[in-house]
């Protein structure tokens, strides 16, 4: 299978928490192994590999060893916060709380700065995109509705692949050839255009709304049971590291405000944070 999917160019993904012990503990004993036997054929057949990694309640607390995994091995490095589920309550005791992961992003951010030519951490190259160019390049920060779509194996339509099983929101069927305007009929259509209408609307005077457009339509719906209530409960991060890497990018154009009081220092003060000008270039 590796030799087939290497010889299409087909990039695969799978999910990676870090060192052994932290992974096993959220995946299950063993998980760890078999995911490293598999990397491993996969690399040998030249396929390109790539990581989620889920940052948990609990994990979170190791951030730094998380990172240093990743960094250490070689791996590109995708993070994913633990959410609540509209498919079961279980998972509240892992969801990691706004602030919190506000405050990894922002760690984040300045451990890229300092292994900027050792690893990728894909997050932050997408939000300093979308921070510098004023548009979301993800999903997660833009309007998804009307243009992104999952099929799932009995080939219902749904809006995204995260509610693939779920009735409810199933937009049609591949089988049935339907056109947009079909599509547009659907229950599930018309809540994600209300999400949209909704940020329009609460989030127009948000500095980031270009570039965030209210988080996911996903999120937003499982703390009010699938109703547009409200935004994606990451707001609070979100808001946290766009402000952060606006600060930055403005620190690199206008001079740390110890520069702007003595313009002939050679040298920028010892608290100056890394510049993010560079990172943003190499993605450019």
């Amino acid at each position: 299978l590796a030799q087939v999917l290497a010889a299409y160019n087909i990039p695969i993904g799978s999910s990676l928490d870090g060192p052994k012990e932290l992974n096993d503990l959220q995946r299950g004993v063993g998980y760890y192994d078999k995911t490293m036997r598999g990397y491993e054929i996969a690399r040998d057949n030249g396929l390109d590999v790539r990581f989620i990694c889920t940052f948990t309640a609990q994990s979170v607390k190791f951030k730094e060893d998380i990172f240093n995994f990743f960094l250490e091995n070689g791996l590109t490095l995708k993070l994913h916060p633990a959410l609540p589920s509209l498919r079961s309550e279980s998972s509240d005791e892992w969801v990691l709380d706004s602030k919190e992961y506000g405050n990894l992003l922002i760690f984040l951010l300045d451990k890229y700065l300092e292994n900027m030519d050792k690893i990728e951490v894909m997050n932050i190259d997408h939000l300093c995109k979308g921070v510098f160019t004023r548009r979301g390049t993800v999903c997660t920060y833009v309007d998804c509705m009307d243009s992104t779509f999952a099929v799932g194996p009995d080939g219902s339509i749904y809006p995204c692949y995260r509610f693939v099983g779920m009735p409810e929101y199933v937009m049609g069927s591949v089988y049935d050839h339907p056109s947009m305007d079909d599509l547009a009929q659907s229950d599930a259509w018309k809540i994600m255009h209300q999400f949209k209408d909704y940020v329009d609307r609460e989030c127009k005077g948000c500095p980031y709304i270009d570039f965030c457009r209210g988080g996911c339509p996903y999120n937003a719906l499982v703390p009010n049971s699938g109703k547009i209530e409200g935004v994606d409960p990451h707001c609070t991060a979100y808001k946290m590291i766009f402000k952060e890497i606006t600060d930055r990018i403005n620190q690199d154009f206008m001079g740390s405000p110890a520069m702007a009081m003595n313009p002939f220092q050679s040298e920028p003060a010892k608290d100056t944070k890394p510049g993010i000008m560079p990172l943003i270039f190499r993605m450019m």
